[in-house]
């Protein structure tokens, strides 16, 4: 096994970077699952904002519209101060500051005269408050047009309810993408960083002069240095891919385990390690100097993981950049992924088009195999 050592050892010498690759996914995985928990909850439900209300008029009209702004918002008084207000808006302490003016009926309602509304600067919420504003004077005026005396106008307004949305669960997800979906949707990068860059340096190691006279003369057979080769491949892709899964299970726990799809998840995981281990071999087949692995993995990594959807989801790329990503491997990754966490239950179109997934990303793998090997026997041909 002395190739396999050899390979072993040289993988060993760089276990930093491996280890920084690692981080850098485990880190941005994290970052992003806290992000999208936070913000899917309140993807579906009315936003409530931090309002505070400076009354100077004190009449119906005005305790009718604070009374209709507490059903959606958190309001609270202010006094007429700009000093106070400014001190409010600066650190932030309310999302904007509503001024009911004196006469407010007769210059809101009657003259059609808007509020004057303070936000945060930066921040679209006013639009929002605004809207419900404008829907409460609506409805006041319609209800006095109709003959309702304005006490009565707004006991109607305050009797309605508000809205009920409730999503139909088609797919078995409620709506909502799994946490560990994250961890996988970032996985291409730490497989094509690490694997490209660990082995790149391990076959410009082997490519040298010296010991590529070595092994010919060695007497351990040409076949089964191929062999330990690969089986040293296989080795550092196995344990990335054990590291990837134990870091998805520790972030998750039984969540992740009791999954319906889990054996799809790591089949496309699987596959995709499969796949950048022949990328690794193929650019390994290129590189001459160990000065230039990091100068084409580090953009070649980023670009890939860029334009597949790793960084940016495909939902929010252009259709020419789908085109152009589907001549990529990561891309059939990325569309397994989405669509294993989109749907709970693997049947049908959607096990039809995740087996073409996998598919083509194995006829990427065995592509890039080929050319490498058409490379290495090219090269061997020429120094003959």
């Amino acid at each position: 096994m002395t190739v396999f050592k050899g390979y072993m050892k040289i993988t060993k010498r760089n276990i930093g970077f491996i280890l920084m690759y690692v981080a850098i996914f485990l880190g941005v995985s994290i970052a992003m699952q806290a992000s999208a928990s936070k913000n899917e909850g309140s993807s579906y439900a009315a936003e409530k904002l931090d309002i505070a209300v400076v009354d100077e008029d004190g009449g119906m009209l005005a305790k009718g519209l604070e009374n209709y702004l507490k059903q959606y918002h958190e309001v609270s008084y202010m006094e007429n101060d700009e000093g106070i207000m400014q001190e409010a808006i600066y650190y932030e302490n309310v999302d904007l500051i509503i001024r009911i003016p004196v006469d407010f009926e007769e210059n809101c309602l009657e003259k059609g005269e808007e509020l004057k509304v303070t936000k945060v600067p930066g921040t679209y919420n006013s639009i929002y408050a605004q809207q419900q504003i404008n829907t409460f004077l609506n409805e006041v005026k319609t209800y006095m047009a109709a003959g309702y005396s304005m006490e009565d106008g707004l006991e109607k307004i305050a009797a309605q309810k508000p809205s009920e949305v409730n999503l139909i669960d088609l797919n078995g997800n409620s709506g909502q993408m799994p946490g560990y979906a994250y961890m996988f949707r970032y996985a291409p990068y730490m497989f094509l960083a690490a694997l490209c860059y660990v082995l790149g340096l391990i076959l410009t190691a082997f490519q040298e002069k010296d010991v590529k006279s070595r092994m010919l003369v060695s007497a351990t057979p040409q076949r089964r240095q191929v062999g330990e080769a690969i089986l040293s491949f296989l080795v550092l892709g196995v344990t990335l891919f054990i590291i990837d899964i134990g870091i998805t299970f520790a972030l998750n726990g039984r969540e992740f385990l009791e999954a319906p799809n889990l054996i799809y998840y790591l089949a496309n995981t699987f596959v995709l390690m499969l796949v950048c281990l022949a990328l690794a071999f193929l650019l390994g087949m290129f590189i001459t100097r160990a000065s230039l692995v990091n100068t084409i993995v580090t953009p070649l990594s980023l670009g890939m993981s860029f334009l597949c959807g790793v960084f940016v989801p495909l939902s929010m790329l252009g259709k020419g950049v789908k085109k152009f990503a589907q001549f990529l491997p990561v891309y059939w990754y990325e569309v397994n992924n989405d669509l294993l966490s989109e749907y709970q239950s693997v049947e049908g179109s959607v096990r039809n088009t995740m087996l073409k997934g996998y598919g083509v990303q194995l006829l990427f793998a065995a592509a890039f195999i080929g050319i490498a090997l058409a490379v290495s026997k090219y090269r061997k041909q020429v120094r003959n």
